[in-house]
């Protein structure tokens, strides 16, 4: 039942969003370059107190972005309820994704990615040693 609500709320808005789109395309194929504002809120005042004529216009004169543009809500929100996970478990962190907070000791690849060369602790000190023995003590 959650779902079906969440889907509906879903579907109606983005309907509203893919009315007002359809009806903007529609206003500047109208107009075109003699659009104002006075126009674009006389458009925007009808769709808003007439929406059921609207939806009906445009399915009467079988306008391909509005059928189009709909079918693809109906499946859009359809997929986001049923990828949807109902509840999640603890944290939900997978290793490959960690993120801050997430605990784990680091993988050597993640470390040493190629820009660096791993060397023991012994031969970081003997390099060090011989690269002081070279300089001027005074």
């Amino acid at each position: 039942m959650k779902k079906l609500l969440w889907f509906l709320v879903s579907f109606l808005l983005f309907e509203v969003v893919i009315i007002f789109f359809v009806d903007l395309i529609l206003l500047l194929g109208e107009l075109k370059l003699a659009i104002t504002t006075e126009a674009l809120f006389v458009s925007i005042k009808e769709v808003l107190f007439h929406p059921i004529q609207t939806i009906e216009g445009y399915v009467t004169n079988r306008n391909p972005l509005f059928i189009l543009l709909t079918l693809l809500n109906l499946v859009y929100s359809a997929f986001i309820q049923i990828r949807r996970k109902q509840k999640k478990e603890g944290w939900d962190i997978h290793e490959k994704n960690a993120y801050h907070g997430s605990a784990r000791w680091a993988k050597e690849k993640e470390i040493l990615d190629g820009n660096f060369i791993a060397k023991s602790e012994k031969d970081v000190r003997e390099t060090f040693l011989q690269s002081l023995k070279g300089r001027d003590v005074k």
